[in-house]
């Protein structure tokens, strides 16, 4: 359970919000107040938090939310922040408000002689502090060396794993546990209203204990943290504009300088270096300086639309405009038909076909499946054209298939394209196609824009790059980002989709959004992988991630279980000690390629805990990440080398693995797949 936390309705600003919101993951004994008032004589403070705990004493914290590009200088007591004109204006350091709000408080503690020792002072400790919630480590270490270590609390030290020790190591003269009768004395002295007088005489006859004192508080709209809904936190998350301006402040310099450059088409980088970041922010920069243009931003992943970049992007309506990639197809498709017709799903319509077609099994349903989408994709839909060329942008070098093989092939192509007409359907290749026939034939879109951004690039076919030129303005610009490790479905280079970007791309190589820990185990996995090579020097250099400065945490863990069951019940177990330790479940992932195991999982875990199919995942990030049953993960593509089969399995799992920003479990049974053998080394092995 969440501590008692009184004053919700007294929070100010966005900085004082987020904080509330981490004072959650206290001891649950503990007692916060919000804005308590302190009259002391003639003194009057209203601290923005006062803790109250047995083992801490009390603690009295100034919010500030001061960015760190705002504060131009400093000195013992104060900081120089740039105003809205330009000049510097003074303001006083947290700490020392927090210190002189603590004294006024101490000296209303000791009027109570529970409260008192024999020489007349405090019989117990007290500590003061200030909290900058958009400030990160090094910021805070820079503002320590006027103001004093351990005083100051920043953006890491708030996380539910941290916070507790951070406030337990603020110092303090000396240490003494606060008995029973000094918490109620000193929730009495904080609200004079918990003391219980005689109604006639007034007489002082006992102070209400806290579950009294938690009835008398309760809001009439519960928007206390103990909120039965895990999830509930809508109205304490920043808005879009003050996000932006944290994420820009925790962005590496590399990033920074890529959001306001002219120069760049192409941003690269690794998972974790914060392209999606750097997009968002940059089309809030072109907003910003260029009003009068029209924006597009559009990516093919649905849960990336739906969790980042259509929620961090709305306030920017109408000039700025969020839509996935198939629903710019949609209404092209709606504009020449008059109707809808949702498209054929290419995997089922093969998996049944492979019922009556051995070869297909034989090569197995996946391997088809993207065979045919690549087919069209490339416009290879002729027999001579696909048993003539060769066979680029499937893979390394395409699978080698002899004439004979290859006609075999197209000949079941041929009865996917008949069981499609019969249907009568057409699948979602057929959709861009389609798209691109209608826009050519002179149908039109409603909207077009001056600059489209598009996020997860790397997967975006040939066909797709052209159907957007029409969605752009004549002079128009567009600004990709695109990790070529993470090339799960396609494996085109640039210049294969016919978009120009030498001399103009930028790579982000240091993968701060991940623990080193967990990023130097993930590139294990692809730092000899020839796929993620080929296309990483496609610019021509060879790229390496930079590790300097990554923050630290625990080291993946990788469980080996005697059967499913077992499994499943270490992760109900981890996953409730990681909600009590104050991780919510919305920043939870299970993660595969099988449907069976998500279904499974989704049956059994806290409502919140996210599922998602592996191809769905890049762009997002979630705090913890569970890999289950990793044996099942690896299905040999029949035909393919052992060599390009283990380069695309290990593309996936690395993708997969820097999904996670601190807690990484990989889990499985029997024996551990040879495929993911290169992170060994970095990882704990636990058997069961």
């Amino acid at each position: 359970m969440p501590p008692r936390i009184y004053g919700l309705d007294t929070l100010e600003n966005e900085a004082e919000k987020i904080v509330a919101q981490a004072m959650r993951f206290l001891p649950e004994e503990s007692i916060v107040y919000l804005h308590p008032k302190l009259v002391y004589g003639e003194a009057t403070q209203h601290p923005d938090i006062v803790i109250v705990y047995r083992e801490w004493g009390v603690v009295v914290l100034e919010v500030k939310g001061w960015f760190a590009s705002g504060i131009v200088d400093l000195n013992a007591q104060e900081a120089c922040l740039r105003s809205s004109k330009g000049d510097c204006e003074w303001k006083t350091s947290p700490v020392e408000q927090a210190r002189k709000a603590a004294h006024v408080l101490v000296n209303i503690l000791k009027r109570d002689e529970e409260l008192r020792n024999w020489a007349g002072k405090l019989d117990f400790s007290y500590a003061y502090g200030g909290v900058l919630p958009f400030l990160n480590s090094m910021d805070i270490r820079r503002l320590e060396e006027q103001w004093g270590e351990s005083y100051l609390l920043g953006k890491e030290d708030i996380l539910p794993e941290r916070i507790v020790e951070k406030i337990s190591r603020i110092r303090v003269p000396f240490r003494k546990r606060l008995s029973d009768r000094q918490v109620d004395a000193i929730r009495a002295a904080l609200d004079s209203t918990m003391k219980i007088r005689d109604r006639i005489s007034g007489e002082f006859r006992g102070i209400y204990d806290k579950k009294q004192e938690s009835i008398i508080k309760e809001p009439l709209a519960r928007r206390s943290f103990s909120d039965s809904d895990p999830n509930r936190q809508i109205s304490l998350l920043p808005s879009p504009d003050v996000r932006a301006r944290l994420v820009t402040e925790e962005l590496p310099e590399e990033a920074r300088g890529v959001i306001s450059s002219k120069r760049v088409r192409l941003v690269r980088g690794f998972a974790g270096t914060g392209k999606t970041d750097v997009l968002v922010l940059r089309a809030r920069y072109l907003h910003e300086h260029y009003p009068d243009l029209d924006i597009l931003v559009t990516t093919f992943n649905h849960p990336l639309y739906e969790e980042r970049l259509k929620p961090e992007l709305e306030d920017l309506a109408p000039r700025v405009e969020v839509k996935k990639f198939d629903t710019l197809c949609a209404s092209i498709y709606r504009k020449k038909h008059g109707v809808w017709r949702d498209p054929q799903d290419t995997r089922g319509l093969v998996a049944s076909m492979a019922k009556e077609f051995p070869l297909i099994r034989q090569l197995g349903i996946d391997f088809v499946t993207q065979e045919f989408i690549w087919m069209k994709e490339t416009g290879r839909t002729s027999r001579r054209k696909y048993v003539n060329e060769a066979r680029s942008g499937r893979g390394i070098a395409g699978r080698r298939m002899g004439r004979g093989m290859k006609e075999k092939v197209f000949g079941l192509f041929e009865e996917y394209q008949r069981r499609l007409k019969a249907l009568p359907a057409h699948d979602w290749v057929d959709l861009h196609e389609k798209t691109l026939e209608y826009l050519a034939e002179g149908v039109r879109p409603d909207r077009v824009y001056d600059y489209i951004l598009v996020d997860e690039a790397q997967h975006f076919a040939p066909a797709w790059m052209r159907i957007l030129q029409y969605f752009l303005k004549a002079g128009g610009d567009l600004f990709l980002c695109d990790d070529p490790s993470q090339s799960v479905y396609r494996y085109y280079s640039w210049l294969q989709k016919g978009v120009e970007v030498r001399g103009r791309t930028r790579w982000l190589r240091k993968p701060y959004r991940n623990t080193r820990q967990i990023f130097e185990a993930a590139y294990a996995l692809i730092s000899g992988n020839p796929i993620s090579r080929n296309l990483l020097s496609e610019s021509g250099e060879d790229v390496q991630p930079n590790f300097d400065g990554l923050s630290e945490g625990p080291r993946p863990e990788v469980h080996r279980f005697p059967s499913w069951e077992a499994e499943r019940e270490f992760v109900k177990k981890k996953i409730g000690s990681l909600v009590q330790a104050g991780v919510r479940p919305s920043e939870i992932a299970i993660l595969h390629d099988k449907k069976y195991v998500l279904e499974r999982y989704k049956s059994e875990l806290p409502q919140g805990v996210k599922f998602y199919e592996a191809r769905r995942q890049t762009g997002l990030e979630y705090r913890a990440v569970f890999i289950p049953k990793v044996q099942d993960l690896f299905e040999r593509e029949v035909g393919v080398s052992v060599k390009e089969d283990h380069a695309k399995q290990q593309i996936k799992l690395y993708m997969l693995m820097t999904r996670s920003r601190h807690y990484l479990y990989l889990l499985y049974e029997g024996k551990w797949p040879k495929v993911a053998e290169p992170i060994r080394s970095y990882v704990e092995w636990v058997d069961h």
